[in-house]
């Protein structure tokens, strides 16, 4: 079994600084107080058949009501299925369940709302979605489930470098994996073919902006840069590629010392800068993209005005199960290569279920998990979800519901085969201080200072000095 490496990062101090996460602001009047989620809305019954799912009761008890905390995705009926099965399952083993959401949260206030039930011990008993686990865990809101994760390994077979890089620490599991989410660039087939742009050869963000460029048609509302850069996880997928494309790093191979203030995180952002205010680039741009959050790019891109976004995979299988009419016309592209190097910087994670510290229903919560990871759930999931959700398992990726799929087919290498790239703190190890930078909103909020007039070097520097204070907070050197 493939087990991530754990640098220096691992030990840190119990202070942490304003950038991402705050751990006083975290602990804050956390005693005595609950989560107040509201209950999860229902969007009418599920168009899959759910009965024809085969279950086997579990025989543990539950003391009170087994609390479940599930993160929406831009996906009614993926989210209500989910909803529906976690409550057949409870419903069948005699269970009381409350399935609560989490919406458009940041990393920061899921982790504040965790943080307050469990100290008041009123926490969910699991919790499902791909946040920065190190943090989590750090922060006291996650179990060990080494056991049960490892028997989904001998079960399904080998997880993935994503879910193991992010899971495994401390020579535990902090979270079971689940399904893999698909997340990179949807193109429309159907708009750039009879311009005589081949999609797949658009490698580097220079040629993909040209490339929307040259298709967009204002006049007749078809734009072909579908990207915010408002604050929101779809900007921040964006501002943190194109530094991965340029080079930019947030650490060195150590992790010890903050590599962010360097030409290549210059370059970065001056390149979004130049995107976003340089006239040239105007009529690629849709109308109100200033104002979108994470949900506006995906509802232009069904409306059929965009012609090119960077998104999760929750907007294609939406299309699909909606039969919108270019749906079969969709694309999927992985980022854009390194542009030193030309390697790729795709390493695609994704849901986990996580069993939150002190839970008093810790059998409960195992026999869900194993229902929730059967194969005929699994394969529901994937096919409500097609090229979003896929396979956490090897064993997965043989199965015709997404051999069938090319998009979910073409996903299959940034899921399984680089185990290079780490993500953003590549080329280090991992931390709980690059976990609270990935979590938190700077590198948007970076953009904004910029837009706004502020030197493109003097904000870097500016946010250097901030990440190296993290570190130090931390217990790293950070310079």
């Amino acid at each position: 079994m493939r087990k991530a490496r754990l640098g220096s990062g691992a030990t840190s101090t119990r202070r942490q600084h304003r950038t991402g996460v705050n751990r006083r602001d975290l602990m804050r009047g956390a005693a005595g107080a609950g989560l107040g989620l509201a209950g999860l809305s229902r969007w009418g019954s599920s168009a899959f058949a759910q009965d024809e799912i085969p279950l086997t009761p579990s025989t543990a008890t539950v003391d009170g009501t087994l609390q479940v905390l599930q993160k929406l995705d831009f996906h009614p009926d993926h989210n209500q299925f989910i909803k529906d099965e976690i409550s057949r399952f409870a419903e069948a083993s005699g269970w009381q369940v409350e399935v609560s959401e989490v919406g458009s949260l940041n990393s920061s206030e899921v982790a504040q709302r965790l943080v307050a039930g469990v100290q008041a011990g009123n926490a969910p008993d699991l919790y499902f979605d791909n946040v920065p686990i190190r943090l989590f865990q750090d922060l006291g809101i996650f179990t060990d489930v080494t056991d049960l994760a490892e028997v989904m390994q001998e079960t399904f077979g080998e997880t993935t470098p994503a879910m193991t890089n992010g899971a495994y620490f401390n020579d535990a599991w902090w979270g079971v994996p689940w399904f893999t989410r698909v997340d990179g660039w949807w193109a429309r087939r159907d708009i750039f073919e009879p311009a005589g742009i081949d999609t797949s050869t658009l490698t580097s963000l220079d040629m993909r902006r040209d490339a929307a460029l040259a298709v967009s048609d204002p006049d007749n509302n078809l734009f072909g840069w579908g990207i915010t850069i408002n604050r929101s996880t779809d900007a921040r997928a964006l501002v943190q590629n194109v530094m991965f494309h340029f080079g930019s790093t947030m650490q060195d191979e150590t992790g010890d010392f903050v590599t962010f203030n360097s030409p290549e995180t210059v370059t970065a952002f001056d390149w979004i800068k130049d995107t976003y205010s340089n006239e040239k680039w105007k009529p690629m741009l849709p109308t109100g993209w200033e104002a979108w959050t994470d949900t506006g790019n995906n509802e232009a891109f069904l409306a059929g005005i965009l012609a090119l976004t960077q998104n999760g995979g929750t907007m294609y299988a939406k299309a699909v199960l909606d039969q919108v009419p270019f749906a079969d016309q969709i694309d999927y592209l992985p980022n854009a290569l390194r542009l030193s190097d030309q390697q790729p910087v795709d390493q695609l994670g994704g849901v986990l279920l996580h069993v939150i510290e002190g839970t008093k229903n810790r059998e409960a919560v195992y026999d869900l998990t194993r229902h929730l990871l059967s194969e005929p759930v699994q394969q529901r999931i994937w096919t409500i979800s097609r090229a979003y959700a896929v396979p956490a398992y090897l064993s997965g990726w043989d199965d015709p519901i997404i051999t069938d799929n090319a998009n979910a087919s073409r996903a299959k290498a940034g899921v399984l085969d680089n185990e290079t790239f780490t993500g953003l703190r590549w080329p280090g190890p991992p931390s709980v201080a690059i976990d609270a930078v990935g979590g938190g909103f700077d590198h948007v909020d970076m953009v904004g200072e910029i837009l706004q007039g502020r030197p493109t070097a003097e904000v870097v520097e500016e946010y250097h000095e901030r990440f190296v204070t993290l570190w130090q907070d931390y217990g790293l050197p950070g310079e």
